[in-house]
């Protein structure tokens, strides 16, 4: 079984950098705005974008928030520093780091949104887990990623081509119930932009103590707005 190491996906998306805005991120813009609006902040709020990437999500958040954009890759991150200088967002920083070491206190965060991320690191559950130690009580975890499908076929298929995937940076075989091993958070909800998307957004959302809990995905639950109930 092959696995993400976080010293070789630092080196691939320095490469990426140079054509990840008009590739792979030309085809995921609608989304991550759909994600950043699940959100759903309040003024003042401080929001961790973990895997901030080439910042492509940076825009659309409130200039009533404070956003932390961490990213492995100092190629991936100058790109990033490159939209906040030319759009005037001075309402978010960057910080050079890796998520499975993520360098802040416990409960530093409002809100965390984690964009193409957890099928790129070596430990998915472990991720969320740091996600959880990071975030306030009664904050949202807003996770968007490709998951493996249930569709037997699809999912075949996804799991034999895990390896020539993990060689240009992630893995095409990850299932969200594997992410979730261990992670002490409930699943508000998920959803596709359409039957057909191969992404997927989903809510967390980490308790507050003494409050009632809910471990399954809520569909009927969605925001307005969603075109597609999809899981």
């Amino acid at each position: 079984m092959q696995h993400m190491r976080e010293d070789v996906t630092s080196k691939t998306y320095d490469i990426w950098a140079k054509i990840y805005d008009n590739s792979f991120g030309a085809l995921v813009r609608r989304r991550q705005r759909r994600a950043v609006e699940q959100l759903q902040t309040k003024p003042g709020d401080r929001v961790l974008d973990l895997g901030v990437g080439t910042g492509l999500t940076l825009r659309h958040y409130k200039d009533d928030v404070t956003v932390v954009g961490m990213d492995l890759s100092w190629g991936m991150l100058n790109k990033a520093k490159v939209k906040c200088d030319e759009q005037g967002l001075d309402h978010c920083m960057l910080v050079q780091g890796d998520a499975m070491f993520p360098p802040f206190a416990d409960n530093s965060f409002d809100h965390i949104v984690i964009t193409h991320v957890i099928s790129v690191v070596s430990d998915p559950p472990k991720l969320l887990q740091l996600a959880q130690r990071l975030v306030k009580p009664g904050g949202r975890i807003v996770i968007l990623n490709h998951f493996q499908s249930t569709n037997r076929i699809v999912g075949w298929f996804e799991k034999t081509l895990n390896p020539i995937f993990i060689k240009i940076g992630w893995k095409s075989d990850l299932a969200l119930e594997d992410c979730l091993v261990g992670v002490d958070l409930d699943v508000e909800y998920a959803f596709k932009m359409s039957l057909v998307d191969i992404w997927r957004i989903v809510v967390l959302r980490k308790p507050n103590a003494g409050e009632p809990r809910s471990f399954a995905p809520q569909l009927d639950a969605l925001p307005s707005g969603t075109p597609e109930l999809a899981m």
